[in-house]
């Protein structure tokens, strides 16, 4: 089964979304620490490549739990 093309193809698949994900989820950290830092929105969308509603969202997130 594992010489499968098919399956192959699966995995692949997966590997690549997982890459993805984890990609995203490490932007998405290191903007965070930018926004805590004062970072203008801006550079850090130039900088992790997230877009502005994404760095605006997790603007949002930081302010939230620092009230709390």
């Amino acid at each position: 089964m594992r010489e499968s093309v098919i399956y192959q193809d699966i995995l692949q698949e997966g590997l690549e979304q997982g890459l993805e994900q984890g990609l995203e989820q490490k932007a998405q950290e290191i903007a965070t620490n930018m926004l805590n830092e004062g970072v203008a929105i801006a550079l850090i969308v130039r900088v992790t490549g997230l877009t502005v509603g994404q760095v605006q969202q997790l603007e949002a997130q930081t302010n939230h739990n620092q009230a709390e």
